[in-house]
């Protein structure tokens, strides 16, 4: 059952949207586009970034073009896939002009995406896709690639030898199972001396996630080796999870983890994380509105799917990446 706050709070965002589909053309006089950019959720931290860069390519796109473009960033507050949809339907009844969606669940996000095609809504993914909707393209990294070369990081951290686990966020989305398949399947096939004793799902909560890591590390104190698929529990306040941080420090326990926020940078200065894999945050949302844009007012069409790349960070190439990072365009 849905608690009765996040369903207040769909209701007011509901009521928003019917609310702001009233209101009067720009006073320009120009053509206006309504690009929606719908999060898996509003209170992950890690879309962040691709909100500023979606809001930051609606401000360009309104300065260089033919039209007036406001960006919708909208999304449930934690990641819920039923919720989603509603959102979607929403938007459909609005009749926003386009739509780039992450999905929380690829099945529960075919219907929704295909009603808006339907409806003359141009729909593409990011970051996590519904391959089998009509959406027109997919902009994200290969996933399952990425898992694969966690492994082999991973791997040799701890000599190919002991107990691993890994977190993932809510289950059923794809780009973290996919993430998740890749690590397990690399370890099936070229580490035999490697066994994966726990896969546990944070839902994308912080809590859940920091729960979730101390509860393994209690059942498996010879515990060698983390994968994170996502940065979740690294979110929360140092001390939050005391065996993880004891058992790193004290006997050389490794973790691998996606992402590349600066929390997770601090906590590989400080000896407790083994690498990173990095993604292209601020592309998220400066990207996939561009491509949106593209499709609607240039007729401009896209493969089914565009690999944005990653960044494998390790201690090595640390400071390297935070250089890159401070002189180079934002990702």
């Amino acid at each position: 059952m849905r608690a009765p706050h996040t369903r207040r709070i769909w209701l007011l965002a509901a009521a928003l949207l019917a609310l702001a589909a009233c209101q009067p053309a720009p006073a320009s006089g120009r053509p206006k586009l309504t690009i929606a950019w719908v999060t898996k959720s509003l209170g992950n931290p890690v879309f962040d970034p691709g909100k500023a860069g979606a809001l930051q390519k609606g401000r360009e796109l309104t300065e260089a073009g033919p039209y007036d473009v406001e960006v919708l960033v909208v999304g449930p507050v934690s990641a819920d896939a039923i919720e989603q949809a509603r959102m979607m339907d929403d938007l459909i009844a609005r009749r926003v002009d386009g739509i780039a969606i992450s999905c929380n669940d690829p099945a529960a996000c075919v219907a929704p995406i295909d009603r808006a095609v339907a409806a003359g809504i141009p729909v593409m993914t990011w970051d996590s896709d519904s391959p089998d909707s009509r959406r027109f393209s997919f902009l994200s990294i290969d996933n399952y690639k990425m898992g694969q070369e966690s492994a082999r990081i991973l791997a040799d951290s701890i000599g190919g030898q002991g107990k691993v686990a890994i977190i993932s966020g809510v289950p059923g989305a794809l780009n973290l199972d996919q993430r998740v398949a890749g690590f397990k399947d690399a370890v099936a096939a070229s580490y035999p001396g490697i066994q994966v004793v726990a896969t546990i799902a944070s839902n994308e909560d912080i809590n859940l996630g920091v729960q979730g890591v101390e509860e393994t590390m209690q059942a498996h104190p010879d515990l060698r080796g983390w994968f994170f698929a996502g940065l979740w529990p690294l979110f929360a306040d140092r001390g939050s999870m005391p065996l993880w941080e004891r058992a790193t420090r004290e006997r050389g326990l490794k973790t691998v983890a996606f992402d590349t926020l600066p929390v997770e940078i601090a906590l590989m200065r400080e000896g407790y994380v083994e690498a990173l894999i990095g993604q292209k945050y601020r592309s998220w949302g400066y990207q996939s509105v561009q491509m949106v844009y593209d499709y609607i007012a240039l007729g401009t069409r896209y493969p089914p799917f565009i690999d944005m790349g990653a960044d494998i960070v390790t201690r090595d190439t640390l400071d390297a990446f935070v250089q890159a990072q401070a002189t180079g365009t934002p990702r």
